[in-house]
C-alpha cells in the first residue's frame, strides 16, 4: 500500500473509533461486555498491524530520508535555484510531519485499547457451567469467547474486588485524539493531568542497582586482580564485604556503578491515555457534586455565586473606543470593583466583605483538593494492583497499567506518598472504596520483600486476601473494612494473616524445611 493510501486509510479508521462511544452501561451487562470487549480487542489488532506497516514504511524516523534534500556544499547557486529548493524542502517536511503524527495518533490508540482491554479482563471472566471451567478473557482467541470446547456457551461472570476502573475507558484517547481530551480538561484538571504524567515518569535520577569492581588482593604472595558484582549495592557496606570476602588487604581499583530508570510505567503514551482517563473521569465526577460540596462548606455559597456572576460581567466589558490590552485591563480591574461595591460585596475602598472573601479563600482550597483527586485515585488504584497480585501475573501479563514494572525500589515508592488525606475523605463520602494509609511505601516494600521469601516454595496464597492481610497487620486498619475493600471473607483474610506471620518468623524446622525446598 502506498504511503498517502495508507496515512487516509489510517485517518479514516482512528475517526470510525471516534464516532463509536463506550457506554459505562453496556459494561455491566454481560452482553454489552463481551460485544464491547470484542470490538475493542479487533480494534487493538488492526492497529497493530497498521503500525507495523508504516513502520516498515520508515514511519518512525520520517525526517532521515530529508538529509538528501537541501543546498549544494560548493558551487554557487541561482535566487531560481535557491527558491525551488527551499519549496521541495518544506514539501517533504510537511510529509514528513504527517507521518509522524499519524504514527503517533496510533501509538496513542494503541496504548488506550491497551488500557482498556486490561480494565476489562479484570473485571470480567468466562465459566462454563457444563465443565466448571474458568477462562480469563486474555486467554481465549475472539472466537473462543462464544463457546466453550464442551460446546457449552460460556458465561460472563464478573469480579468484584479486582483492581479495575471501568468509569476511565470512555475518557482514554482511543482515537488516539489525545490533544482534543487535553484542550477539553478544565485548568485544575490540565494540572492533576501533568503532575500524574510526572510522578508516572519519575523524572529524577536513576537507581544505582550494582557495582562492578576491579579488586587487587594477595594470593600465595603475589598481587592479582579480580572482578566482582555487588547487587543491591545502596544498602550494603561494599568495602566491608569485600574485606570479608578477600581480607583486610584487598583494594578497589576501579568501580561502575549500574543505574536503571525510575520511571514506573514506561510507555509515555500509556503514561498520557491513563492520566486523561483518570482527570478526564475525576472533571465530570466533581463537576456533577461541585454545587452540592459548595453549599455544604461555603457560609454563603449564594454570595459567592453572585460574586462570580459580577466578575464574569466584568471580563466581559468592553468600551466602544479602542484602548491597548494593559489600559483594557485596568478599565475591566476598575469595572470589577464599581459592580461589587454597587452591589454591596465590597466597601468603598473595594475591598472584599469578610464573608465573601473566607468564602473564597476555603472554595480555592476546595479546588487545590479537586485538582489532588486524580492523583490519589490512580495511586490508590496502583498501589492496590500491586498489593493484591502475585509477581508472576505482574511479569506475564499487561493488566490494567500496561508497562508497570513487577516491582518497585525504594525511591519508586515514594511516590505513593502523594496521595491526600483530604482527597481520599472527598472520594470516600461519595462512595469510592478507599481509605488512607499512612505508611503506604513501607507497605509496598514489605509486600516485595515477602514475595522474595516466597518465591520458589510453591505456596498456594489467596491474592486479594493476601494483600488485605497484609494492610490490616502493618497498617492498623481493622480486619472488617480490609476484607469489605476488596471483597474477601474474614476467613480467608485470617487465614492468609497467619501465613504471613509464619513467614515472618519461621519455626527452626519450617526454616530448614523451606531451605531444602529451595
Amino acid at each position: 500500500m502506498e504511503e498517502p493510501a495508507l496515512i487516509a486509510k489510517s485517518e479514516k479508521f482512528l475517526e470510525s473509533i471516534k464516532i463509536r462511544k463506550i457506554n459505562p452501561d453496556d459494561l455491566i451487562d454481560p452482553k454489552g461486555f463481551i460485544e464491547t470487549y470484542t470490538y475493542l480487542r479487533s480494534n487493538l489488532r488492526k492497529l497493530q498491524k497498521i503500525k507495523k506497516r508504516m513502520e516498515l514504511k520508515g514511519f518512525k524516523t520520517p525526517y532521515r530520508s530529508m538529509a538528501i534534500y537541501g543546498p549544494p556544499l560548493k558551487g554557487e547557486l541561482k535566487a531560481e535555484d535557491l527558491h525551488d529548493i527551499r519549496r521541495q524542502t518544506q514539501y517533504f517536511r510537511m510529509k514528513a510531519s504527517l507521518k509522524k503524527n499519524i504514527l503517533d495518533r496510533v501509538n496513542s490508540a494503541i496504548a488506550s485499547h491497551r488500557i482498556a482491554l486490561g480494565h476489562l479482563e479484570e473485571h470480567g471472566a468466562l465459566t462454563c457451567e457444563m465443565c466448571r471451567r474458568t477462562f480469563k478473557l486474555g486467554e481465549l482467541s475472539e472466537d473462543e469467547l462464544r463457546e466453550c470446547e464442551c460446546g457449552s456457551t460460556l458465561q460472563v461472570k464478573f469480579e468484584d474486588g479486582n483492581i479495575k476502573r471501568l468509569e476511565i475507558i470512555p475518557y482514554l484517547p482511543l482515537s488516539g485524539d489525545y490533544m482534543v481530551k487535553i484542550s477539553q480538561l478544565t485548568p485544575w484538571a490540565r494540572e492533576s493531568f501533568k503532575e500524574i504524567i510526572r510522578l508516572l515518569k519519575n523524572e529524577k535520577s536513576g537507581t544505582i542497582t550494582s557495582a562492578t569492581m576491579i579488586i587487587k588482593v594477595q594470593e600465595s604472595g603475589r598481587w592479582v586482580r579480580k572482578r566482582m558484582t555487588i547487587e543491591d549495592i545502596d544498602h550494603i557496606d561494599y568495602e566491608k564485604k569485600l574485606k570479608q570476602e578477600y581480607g583486610p588487604h584487598a583494594r578497589i581499583e576501579f568501580i561502575q556503578f549500574h543505574r536503571r530508570k525510575s520511571t514506573i510505567i514506561n510507555d509515555r503514551h500509556v503514561r498520557t491515555a491513563l492520566a486523561l482517563g483518570y482527570s478526564g473521569f475525576i472533571q465530570d465526577f466533581l463537576a456533577k457534586i461541585e454545587d452540592e460540596i459548595l453549599k455544604k462548606r461555603l457560609k454563603k455559597p449564594h454570595i459567592v455565586k453572585r460574586y462570580d456572576e459580577i466578575r464574569e460581567e466584568a471580563e466581559e466589558y468592553s468600551p466602544t473606543f479602542v484602548r491597548e490590552g494593559k489600559e483594557l485591563e485596568e478599565i475591566r480591574k476598575r469595572r470589577l470593583e464599581d459592580l461589587l461595591i454597587q452591589e454591596g460585596l465590597a466597601d468603598e475602598n473595594g475591598n472584599l466583605k469578610p464573608d465573601l472573601k473566607s468564602d473564597l479563600e476555603l472554595r480555592e482550597k476546595i479546588m487545590n483538593i479537586f485538582s489532588r483527586t486524580p492523583i490519589t485515585l490512580i495511586l490508590w488504584d496502583i498501589a492496590c494492583y500491586y498489593l493484591t497480585t502475585s509477581y508472576d501475573r505482574r511479569s506475564k501479563y499487561a493488566g490494567p497499567f500496561p508497562g508497570l514494572g513487577p516491582v518497585l525500589d525504594r525511591k519508586q515508592v515514594k511516590t505513593f506518598d502523594k496521595m491526600d488525606k483530604e482527597a481520599v475523605k472527598l472520594l470516600k463520602e461519595y462512595g469510592e472504596k478507599i481509605f488512607y494509609i499512612k505508611n503506604l511505601q513501607k507497605l509496598l516494600l514489605k509486600k516485595f520483600e515477602i514475595e522474595e521469601k516466597i518465591k520458589g516454595l510453591h505456596m498456594k496464597i489467596n491474592p486479594r486476601a493476601f494483600g488485605a492481610a497484609l494492610i490490616n497487620l502493618e497498617s492498623g486498619i481493622d480486619e472488617k473494612t480490609c476484607a469489605n475493600i476488596f471483597s474477601v471473607t474474614l476467613e480467608e483474610l485470617k487465614r492468609e494473616r497467619e501465613n504471613i506471620k509464619a513467614l515472618r518468623k519461621p519455626t527452626d524446622k519450617a526454616r530448614l524445611f523451606m531451605e531444602m525446598i529451595k
